[in-house]
């Protein structure tokens, strides 16, 4: 009996993926855990491998073809039974079909270069190389494609990434320096007289920022939003952060952005109506509160979640944060790390930012955004004094929520961030 291999859901949002590459054909045999073909996502490119062993019987679409999660993309097995390899799955007309509980997938973040992100990272960190192996070397999707297009020998190629993996940004700067070289001993042609320069550039959107687009445009234009904003006074915060970071190592150390993960969560527990997903069907209250951290990289946005954050400790969610933050570095990100999330925050405090209202990531009904602890005058008991004040800004959707029950979920973050022994306990 033949085992139908689907496109896999990788993340709250993905509703499709297109296939840049079979690397198997029909009639291949194929191992468990071998890689069948590459996969265009909203997130990343990836990865597809096999989660059983048996002949690839059956490839339904092509290259370049986009297929909605859940569909039935080929199969494998001796004869190709269960599914008629006279046409292609009804599933991809259709309402698409639930993916299996475990994708039989590697999540490849393909990033170009260093993140930036709303949650701190050292601009000069890179993630480590491993020794370099006899085998053939490890290729990322993005640049294997490069690769064949330019014909370039990977023996040429050093790779950067974990265990000498070979990224796109290994392969442009070596087409870069080879471009130089050759630069330095040819003499360039002369310019045509009256030769029009180009005034623009046509860049292509990938397929995480045009997932991006879609639906930030489709949260604002059936979303309607309205904003809260409040001052938060972060004096006892900043005092609580530098007692724990005292005795601890340096890349152990709490920041602003755990503790109002902490508050946010605790503040959910108290607020659930917040803690949900909003359809026309109503609101749907979520079981766990799950707090996702808007990342940004160069090819758009990612939001890795911190699960269960109401129940951690200020250390874990350090730790938790720490290791998400890890795992996007190296490339190693799973469904797991990117799914699930019940509340979103986005922290510019970091760049200097001192307020600015963020889109809510639906079917959530409310985002907070979080600006920079500035140092400022303000009345204290009478007296003008220094004191550290953090904007936080929430944007709710009022088809689920009103103004009042806004107004006291950031009230109560504001009393856990001001009085921030509760959220050490």
């Amino acid at each position: 009996m033949a085992v139908e291999i689907v496109m896999p859901k990788l993340s709250d949002t993905m509703e499709e993926g297109k296939i840049l590459r079979w690397l198997k054909k029909e009639g291949d045999y194929v191992t468990k855990g071998e890689v069948v073909a590459e996969i265009e996502t909203d997130k990343a490119d990836m990865e597809l491998e096999a989660f059983s062993s048996g002949i690839l019987s059956k490839i339904f679409f092509k290259e370049g073809e986009t297929v909605r999660v859940g569909a039935v993309i080929a199969l494998l097995g001796e004869g190709g039974g269960g599914v008629s390899t006279e046409e292609k799955p009804r599933s991809v007309a259709g309402e698409p079909v639930s993916p299996p509980d475990k994708p039989p997938v590697v999540f490849v973040a393909e990033t170009d270069g260093e993140p930036c992100c709303t949650v701190p990272l050292d601009d000069e960190e890179e993630a480590p190389a491993a020794e370099i192996k006899k085998e053939a070397p490890k290729v990322s999707p993005a640049a294997r494609k490069l690769i064949e297009e330019k014909g370039i020998d990977t023996v040429r190629l050093k790779g950067s990434g974990p265990e000498g993996r070979i990224g796109k940004k290994d392969v442009e700067k070596y087409l870069k320096e080879a471009t130089e070289a050759t630069a330095t001993t040819q003499t360039p042609p002369p310019v045509e007289s009256g030769a029009k320069e180009a005034t623009e550039d046509s860049v292509e959107l990938s397929r995480m920022r045009a997932t991006i687009a879609r639906r930030m445009t489709k949260s604002k234009q059936t979303i309607p939003h309205f904003y809260v904003t409040r001052e938060c006074d972060m004096g006892e915060s900043v005092k609580l952060i530098d007692s724990l970071n005292l005795m601890g190592e340096e890349e152990e150390k709490i920041t602003h952005n755990d503790l109002l993960i902490k508050a946010c969560a605790l503040a959910l527990r108290d607020h659930g109506e917040l803690n949900g997903y909003y359809s026309d069907d109503g609101l749907t209250l979520a079981k766990e509160i799950n707090i996702g951290v808007v990342v940004a990289l160069k090819v758009g946005l990612i939001v890795p979640v911190v699960k269960n954050a109401d129940s951690l400790k200020l250390k874990e969610i350090s730790a938790s944060v720490r290791g998400l933050r890890q795992r996007i570095m190296k490339k190693e990100s799973t469904p797991e790390d990117l799914t699930g999330g019940t509340f979103t925050i986005s922290n510019l405090g970091m760049f200097g930012v001192d307020e600015f209202s963020a889109i809510i990531n639906p079917p959530q009904v409310a985002i907070l955004a979080a600006g920079a602890v500035r140092e400022k005058p303000a009345i204290k008991e009478g007296k003008i004094q220094k004191a550290s004040l953090m904007n936080i800004t929430l944007s709710a959707d009022h088809r689920a929520l009103d103004g009042v029950i806004v107004a006291k979920f950031v009230n109560r973050i504001k009393e856990y961030l001001e009085n921030p022994v509760v959220l050490a306990l």
